[in-house]
């Protein structure tokens, strides 16, 4: 039958995760069919649900409240990283906690168990809303507002003007086949890394400790391809640290920074009165600087291309040509290049990792590359990339130990029921996939990097929550980007290992910014495939 939500949200405010699959915003009209209304809460089952003020949490101090404990000298988790400090919580606390009584912040909850994230993403609405960047959206509103004109971007946007935007750009960042017309050119750029880590490989076959640079060189002219349709000589052999190359990547690694300190790290929010402000200004600026050079040429090239076929148009061309107004495209582009650096060239360094230290693993996607590329010299095509199954399990299991960022966080659009505890509409909840991946109760031997455990008719195959591990999120929110970084990523998987095989020593040491960062020295020692 079908039954407006007026009479289902007397419910709605009860929801929990048998009822996250039908309840929506009141504006909505849904259908409820017999096996979800036997699916409702009993009368006992709401009287069992506690309130919001039980969900247990540091307790906040008078006046003060738990700013405190992050402090330097005072605070209980000083010295903790970000993960670190989620995981004594965690131990402390349980599956669901909160910490009220931030300053400068609102309440923030904390929830491990993956029956509660898809609670919260069922019940996320049409407009998701998540914990914007209040310091990226004062650059972008008011300091350099004659700029952008009003357009804050995917990043700083919510409501109807962020589904508006999503919408102009889901069709050129999302439609598979975009990302699969960049296999060639991505390729190309990859070979060009191959290349360089021949050169670098010392006498004792392995790369220099700055090795690092390279893949954030690869990563950086990559993306480039996509957003500025150009190449910028990331990975010639005369590359100057003076370029607007290296100056965009050391940009980048400095608004990362500024981000993490200014608008995400738990605490008292310092936003504009440190140094960390002034350095993200300054790197932001750089950072459109340079991307305007390339993007005002392809603008001149659309005025004089009379060329009206869109299937010839680059995705940059395509995102300026959205609106008439090309500055929507322009902050989508400036996105794409501050988002799609960092994230790829950390998520690859991490594979790269778990494959030479597991060398059974790395073995056994060799033997699927040898038969998919018999000549470690071809081209890839995107018929080759769907045929790599144990590679893509290989990126995912290296996901699932150490994703890019540690999870996701949402601003409650309903009340809802998480872990039995009623949880307040507006509400922010960080879905804290990191730690729950890395959990016993939901992958066995956690610790091990074992592929095999995505792939059915595999023995070590289980069945996995499908909200557990979700490294580009879900839902309307979901990474524009998803695609063109998996076709980066896998490009170079795919290269690096038909071509070498790859030795590492080292445990993997992780710094968390804005994303994970790997701070390892990647000393991977070289050795030539046939």
């Amino acid at each position: 039958m079908w039954r407006s939500t007026s009479t289902m949200l007397k419910l709605g405010k009860l929801s929990t995760g048998r009822l996250a699959h039908f309840v929506r915003p009141a504006t909505t009209v849904l259908f409820v069919s017999k096996a979800e209304m036997s699916m409702a809460p009993t009368q006992q089952e709401v009287s069992q649900v506690r309130p919001y003020e039980e969900i247990p949490g540091p307790k906040p101090l008078p006046l003060i409240g738990n700013a405190w404990r992050f402090l330097p000298f005072v605070g209980k988790y000083d010295g903790l990283d970000f993960v670190e400090m989620t995981k004594k919580l965690n131990a402390e606390y349980g599956n669901i906690f909160k910490i009220p009584k931030l300053l400068g912040r609102d309440d923030m909850v904390f929830i491990f168990d993956p029956q509660d994230f898809e609670t919260v993403f069922r019940n996320e609405g049409p407009w998701p809303i998540r914990q914007l960047l209040p310091s990226v959206k004062e650059y972008r509103s008011v300091l350099r507002k004659d700029f952008y004109k009003g357009i804050g971007g995917l990043a700083t946007s919510e409501g109807k003007e962020w589904q508006e935007l999503r919408s102009k750009f889901n069709q050129t960042m999302m439609q598979p086949r975009n990302a699969k017309s960049y296999v060639g050119p991505i390729d190309t750029v990859t070979k060009d890394l191959i290349d360089r880590m021949r050169e670098l490989r010392r006498e004792n076959a392995e790369l220099p400790p700055d090795f690092i640079n390279y893949l954030f060189r690869w990563a950086l002219e990559s993306i480039s391809l996509v957003a500025l349709d150009t190449r910028l000589g990331s990975l010639e052999r005369q590359f100057s640290p003076d370029s607007d190359a290296q100056k965009m990547i050391d940009s980048t690694h400095v608004v990362l920074n500024a981000l993490f300190e200014l608008d995400l790290k738990p605490g008292l929010r310092h936003f504009k009165k440190r140094k960390e402000w002034k350095e993200m200004v300054d790197a932001l600026d750089c950072i459109n600087g340079v991307s305007m050079k390339y993007i005002r040429k392809a603008m001149q090239k659309i005025k004089e291309n009379t060329e009206t076929d869109v299937r010839k148009l680059s995705v940059l061309e395509s995102l300026l040509l959205k609106h008439e107004d090309p500055i929507y495209g322009v902050v989508m582009s400036l996105d794409m290049m501050l988002a799609g650096i960092d994230t790829t060239a950390h998520s690859t360094a991490t594979l790269l990792h778990y494959l030479a230290r597991n060398l059974e693993k790395q073995d056994k996607l060799y033997q699927e590359l040898k038969r998919i590329l018999p000549s470690k010299d071809q081209t890839i095509t995107a018929q080759n990339l769907e045929d790599m199954k144990y590679l893509k399990a290989c990126i995912k299991e290296s996901m699932r130990i150490s994703p890019t960022a540690p999870g996701n966080m949402r601003k409650v659009a309903n009340d809802i029921v998480l872990s039995n505890y009623r949880i307040p509409k507006g509400t922010d909840v960080l879905i804290h996939h990191m730690v729950a991946t890395n959990k016993e109760e939901n992958f066995p031997q956690a610790n091990r990097f074992i592929p095999e455990r995505w792939l059915k008719g595999e023995k070590e195959h289980h069945k996995i929550h499908p909200f557990v591990a979700l490294p580009f999120g879900f839902g309307p929110r979901m990474c524009i980007g998803r695609r063109f970084a998996e076709l980066e990523i896998e490009t170079l998987a795919a290269k690096v290992f038909r071509n070498f095989r790859l030795e590492y020593d080292r445990e993997l040491k992780i710094k968390l910014s804005a994303v994970n960062m790997v701070v390892n020295p990647l000393t991977f020692k070289l050795e030539e495939r046939e």
